[in-house]
C-alpha cells in the first residue's frame, strides 16, 4: 500500500500493479471518515467506484477480496482459489435507525416521542431541536 495525504494506491502483493484506489471522503451531515474504492484508470473519469469501507485497513483488505473474486485467483499466487474473506462494507449516512425492541414499555415509548426529532436530509446540516429565540 503506498500512501500519500488521505489518498492510497493497494497494489497487487505479488507484482506491484495497481489494484484500486482509496480515498478519505468526509460524508454525511455529522462528516464521518469513509474510505473509498475506486478502480486505478489513469484517466479519472474512467474510475469505477468499488466500495466504501470504515478504515483504511478494511479497505485494503476489501479491495483484495473482491479483486480476488473477480479474478477467480488467489492473490498469494500458485493459481489457488481466492481465500481472502470479504470486508462489509460500511452503511450510507444517515442511515435508517433501528425500530423499537418489541415488548418495550410504554414509558420508553413516550420518552422516546418526546425526543424524537425530524429525519436529517442527507448533505444539510442539522438545526437545533431548540434555537435561543425559540427556547
Amino acid at each position: 500500500m503506498t500512501i500519500r495525504p488521505a489518498e492510497w494506491d493497494v497494489l497487487h502483493p505479488l507484482d506491484g500493479r495497481p489494484v484500486a484506489v482509496v480515498r478519505l471522503v468526509l460524508l454525511g451531515p455529522t462528516r464521518e471518515p469513509y474510505y473509498r474504492a475506486v478502480t486505478p484508470e489513469d484517466d479519472r473519469s474512467q474510475r469505477r467506484l468499488i466500495g466504501y469501507w470504515s478504515s483504511v485497513d478494511h479497505a485494503h483488505d476489501g479491495v483484495l477480496a473482491l479483486y480476488e473474486r473477480a479474478s477467480g485467483r488467489s492473490t498469494s499466487g500458485g493459481g489457488r482459489e481466492p481465500a481472502r474473506p470479504l470486508v462489509p462494507q460500511k452503511p450510507p449516512p444517515c442511515a435508517p435507525t433501528a425500530a423499537p425492541a418489541p415488548g418495550a414499555g410504554a414509558a420508553a415509548a413516550r420518552a422516546g416521542a418526546a425526543t424524537a426529532r425530524p429525519p436529517q436530509r442527507q448533505g444539510y446540516a442539522a438545526r437545533p431541536a431548540l434555537h435561543a429565540s425559540r427556547a
